[in-house]
């Protein structure tokens, strides 16, 4: 029976007798298992040792990103100052000027203020209805620039009307060579119902391009080059 000798890793055949190979064998054994332990220590050791500075880093980390993201809520409160003029520029009603049809809203309102201005530097008796002409725009599915600038090209808005107390800024039922259309009570009628007007005329017909409406509006204006589509394009454009 053999026996294991713990003192000098050999194995004894017999009583007295030992075999160097095996006392070899055993030991290179032995040393390896000591060797992987100690490499496993290490290991768990330089775990443990990275295990903190990852944690605090991660920390940081998330930190920094939650902060970030409650910096929006700050950052959209400034939408409402765009009331400058460097800031009027970035506000747009529709994608193409020749289609009137769609409208877009401005934290401020700022289109109102841009019509108001519009309105002031030509001395507009329209000018204290700014709000009421973007209201109906917005009701009736209007670029709002579009009645101001139509008012524009057939009346310097309202300035020069058939008659004087008519309201009529528009030409509405004015036709060529005659000084009389249709009345209107008041400038909140008025722009109330030409909106309306656009819409049901035009709009609701499918109607959309500028030049197709002045073809309609002012037929005259097509042997001119689309005159009146011109004017009303332009003066939409100078408001924004």
């Amino acid at each position: 029976m053999d026996v294991y000798d713990n003192r000098n890793l050999c194995v004894h055949t017999s009583p007295g007798e030992t075999s160097p190979g095996d006392c070899f064998y055993f030991g290179f054994l032995d040393t390896s298992r000591c060797l992987w332990q100690y490499g496993n220590m290490i290991r768990k050791g330089i775990v443990v040792l990275l295990w903190f500075p990852l944690t605090f880093l991660l920390l940081i980390v998330n930190l920094t990103l939650l902060a970030k993201t409650t910096q929006p809520a700050s950052a959209t409160n400034s939408v409402s100052k765009i009331a400058t003029v460097d800031d009027t520029r970035k506000i747009t009603a529709t994608t193409d000027s020749s289609q009137v049809l769609g409208y877009s809203v401005v934290a401020g309102d700022a289109r109102s203020l841009l019509l108001e201005r519009f309105l002031k530097r030509y001395e507009s008796p329209m000018a204290p209805f700014a709000d009421l002409i973007v209201k109906e725009a917005d009701v009736n599915y209007l670029d709002f620039r579009l009645v101001v600038a139509i008012a524009m090209c057939e009346s310097n808005l309202g300035k020069k009307m058939p008659l004087k107390d008519s309201y009529n800024a528009w030409g509405i039922a004015v036709y060529t060579g005659t000084k009389t259309g249709k009345e209107f009570d008041s400038w909140p009628h008025a722009i109330s119902w030409v909106s309306r007007y656009i819409k049901e005329t035009y709009l609701d017909k499918g109607i959309t391009d500028l030049k197709d409406i002045g073809a309609i509006w002012a037929p005259p204006s097509i042997e001119n080059g689309y005159s009146w589509t011109n004017c009303v394009e332009k003066f939409q454009q100078t408001i924004l």
